[in-house]
């Protein structure tokens, strides 16, 4: 058979096995950018402030790699805007793995730096505020991967609680602060081939006197645990454990937050919005080369009055 014949065949067939593949797997994207949703405030036609939904960018997703945009000046802000806050942008929302629908980002008339966080408001069919306090809604522009995923079980989030318990009695908390540190959130991670992962977040807020004031003190703990078999034995050990207490100026919250398997690659990702007073930064952590670690910290977000005006009023649906 002629040479030329023989690589027309194995074309053909190449193919085919595609359009094959494609028609019994449709093909998935992973997403390319990740945001998440804050409630902003802003003077409305009748002088009063009112509340409306924005995007704010938490990170571009590029394989296995979380990352910034180069921003060095204002026609870098201006083409990030471009390329997504145009008003034909759709956005997919989520809360945790339960699809919220779909919303449009509309371009401001210049793309707001808040200390480096990048925002834009939001259309949407739905009504989306208030916003959950614990559950952060990201928005992805293309759709997650979703996956069955169970509750953690009671008995398995009272052995967490006692490794929680642990924690904070490592950071020489006294016993009453440890007792009254709750669990407030609660989910489990998937991993691929991997026992049970739990993500549990702790908190306690209360009042402190002296010198006759009374001062606010808060105690956050966000940890991550898996069960660990060693030498024939399992048990649930601590895998990442953030701990934060002392005054509201220089403590970090952690939280809200939202497993989710941001890249398609089978194993769940933590986004938490870390709070330290009027700052905040988008940490993302996973389990990678073989431990939990941070990937990725984002830029720097500011309480600010540099912030995109929300949508004309004529434009915005009717609840």
């Amino acid at each position: 058979m002629p040479e030329k014949t023989i690589v027309r065949m194995r074309s053909w067939f190449a193919w085919s096995a595609f359009g094959l593949l494609s028609w019994v797997s449709p093909l998935w994207a992973a997403p390319g950018v990740v945001f998440a949703l804050q409630e902003r405030t802003a003077v409305d036609n009748s002088g009063e402030l009112a509340p409306y939904p924005a995007l704010e960018f938490v990170a571009q997703i590029r394989g296995e790699q979380f990352r910034n945009p180069p921003l060095p000046s204002d026609t870098d802000f201006k083409f990030f805007g471009e390329n997504h806050f145009k008003k034909n942008n759709r956005y997919f929302l989520w809360r945790q793995d339960e699809p919220l629908g779909e919303a449009k980002a509309v371009l401001p008339d210049k793309v707001p730096s808040l200390y480096g966080s990048l925002e834009a408001p939001l259309q949407s069919e739905q009504r989306l505020l208030p916003l959950p306090e614990l559950d952060l809604v990201v928005a992805t522009d293309q759709p997650l991967k979703v996956r069955p995923r169970k509750a953690p079980s009671e008995e398995t989030l009272a052995i967490v609680d006692s490794l929680a318990r642990a924690a904070l009695a490592k950071q020489g908390l006294p016993d009453d602060l440890v007792t009254k540190t709750s669990r407030v959130w609660a989910a489990a991670a998937v991993m691929p081939g991997r026992p049970e992962t739990v993500v549990a977040l702790y908190r306690h807020t209360f009042s402190l006197r002296q010198a006759g004031a009374t001062f606010k003190r808060l105690v956050n703990l966000l940890l991550v645990a898996e069960p660990v078999t060693d030498k024939g034995q399992t048990t649930w050990q601590p895998q990442l454990s953030l701990a934060s207490f002392g005054n509201p100026e220089t403590s970090t919250i952690y939280g809200p937050l939202a497993v989710v398997d941001l890249n398609g690659d089978g194993n769940d990702d933590l986004i938490v919005r870390e709070t330290r007073f009027d700052r905040w930064v988008y940490g993302i952590y996973s389990r990678y080369d073989g431990k939990w670690q941070q990937r990725y910290t984002g830029r720097e977000g500011n309480y600010s009055s540099d912030i995109p005006e929300p949508p004309p009023t004529e434009e915005e649906p009717v609840p």
